[in-house]
């Protein structure tokens, strides 16, 4: 069922065309981004993408049909963290949302419902709870009722670093074992956190965001998955999918970056833990420690 379903995705977004893929959607301004879908956030997972920019058009990411615009400070409005956004449909399923812009005239004066790819919904702002001026762009499945990760829709970006795995642990509810370690390891149930995230491009200085996919391996053996590739509200919880299902703190730690890899058991022996890391563009990172268990 779930490679049906990525068949079926993958199908609406691009069109084969000789050996190249010819992507249906376009980004909307320069993809420079600063957050990614289901990283951690002060709120729980982050639904959006962030991209960074300064004073650029922001257009469609396909053609579409306004349905909705609220406009920051106008008197019909009430205040929203998004600041002012527009929502498009395209076709029967797909919604996209573009926040914290400083809307067109066009929008504003709803001169038109339909927007092509090349018309302009706006420019980059600051508008809502917004520190740096750029755009977050949202995409909904309406048919599935759940959030999308935008990058699988979008054309890829250019990236060549790869993610970063640090300050992996051992974790009981009364011990931590911090990894690698020369310290021979209590037999038992064990949950892995390792430190994992990518950096943006898009600011001189370090920025963190999410990856795209984490494995882990016990002894060349799959133990733990997660995929950012969609996110569902399940009983009034979010969870990602279409891994197992995890909910925020099923599956991040207050700590930053840190991620739970799931929980293990350590029999006695040499053993060789791997954690693999991959973000949207297909750069990877793997990390092993090899450590004794009695």
């Amino acid at each position: 069922m779930r490679k049906r379903k990525l068949f079926w995705v993958l199908f609406l977004l691009c069109i084969w065309g000789g050996d190249r893929i010819a992507w249906s959607y376009q980004w909307p301004i320069e993809p420079r981004i600063l957050s990614v879908f289901a990283q951690g956030g002060a709120e729980g997972f982050e639904r959006s993408i962030r991209v960074s920019a300064n004073n650029s058009e922001i257009k469609p990411i396909e053609e579409g049909e306004l349905i909705f615009f609220c406009s920051e400070g106008s008197p019909s409005s009430l205040p929203y963290p998004l600041g002012s956004f527009t929502v498009l449909q395209h076709g029967r399923t797909l919604r996209s949302l573009y926040a914290h812009l400083e809307l067109s005239d066009s929008v504003q004066r709803m001169e038109k419902t339909n927007y092509q790819k090349g018309d302009v919904l706006g420019k980059t702002g600051l508008t809502g709870a917004s520190s740096i001026v750029g755009l977050s762009l949202f995409t909904y499945d309406l048919e599935a009722k759940q959030f999308v990760n935008p990058l699988l829709l979008l054309p890829p970006v250019k990236d060549t670093s790869r993610p970063i795995i640090r300050n992996a642990q051992l974790e009981k509810k009364d011990r931590i074992i911090p990894l690698p370690t020369a310290e021979p390891v209590p037999k038992g149930m064990w949950e892995v956190t390792a430190e994992v995230f990518d950096l943006s491009s898009a600011v001189p200085t370090f920025w963190p965001m999410g990856v795209y996919k984490v494995n882990l391996y016990l002894n060349g053996q799959e133990r733990f998955m997660v995929t950012m590739d969609t996110l569902k509200e399940q009983g009034g919880v979010t969870r990602v999918s279409p891994s197992e299902g995890l909910a925020y703190d099923q599956l991040y730690s207050k700590e930053g970056f840190r991620m739970k890899l799931g929980t293990v058991n350590l029999n006695p022996g040499v053993l060789n833990l791997e954690i693999v890391a991959r973000d949207f563009a297909g750069n990877e990172k793997n990390q092993l420690y090899r450590f004794r268990v009695e």
